[in-house]
């Protein structure tokens, strides 16, 4: 039985995330501090079950499989190979995407969107995700920028949470 506050975390993160139709109509602030990554609300998985490692390593973005999964931070993680399970393990924090897994961009405005797990960047070894193809062309014009905007925010979010 999951406790009070990983289920809560989990109604809030259906409610916030909810399914990709609505994401496309409402624009979910990055608010609510209990809000750690962001999970697919249909099953709770990280990034739509993709791999974090495979971003980092391959360069690439691979699904992951649920016989190689662990939970981290409350949130189930999958990987495609037991090695990256491994690698995940010895450094979670330097594999977990950027802002809890929300898009880069929405994040330097402010705004917690859903990503499409195949479309990201990687830049001096961390794992950038965007919303979209669209999106991610806009970030690309300026992500020095964009990251020192969201790094800011994301740090207000944390701090405002008590974290």
């Amino acid at each position: 039985m999951p406790s009070c506050g990983t289920l809560a975390r989990v109604i809030l993160l259906t409610l916030i995330l909810g399914t990709g139709v609505a994401l496309s109509k409402q624009e979910p602030e990055v608010t609510d501090p209990t809000v750690d990554y962001a999970v697919n609300a249909a099953d709770g998985v990280a990034i739509h079950g993709y791999d974090p490692v495979a971003y980092l390593e391959d360069h690439e973005a691979v699904a992951g499989l649920p016989e190689f999964a662990t939970t981290w931070r409350g949130v189930e993680w999958r990987f495609s190979s037991a090695r990256n399970l491994s690698r995940f393990l010895a450094d979670p924090v330097g594999y977990a995407p950027q802002y809890g897994g929300f898009g880069a961009y929405g994040v330097s405005i402010g705004k917690a969107y859903d990503v499409d797990p195949t479309v990201f960047d990687v830049v001096d070894g961390r794992l950038y995700l965007h919303r979209n193809a669209r999106v991610r062309e806009l970030w690309l014009r300026n992500p020095t920028g964009y990251i020192a905007e969201a790094d800011e925010t994301w740090r207000q979010r944390v701090r405002g949470s008590g974290a």
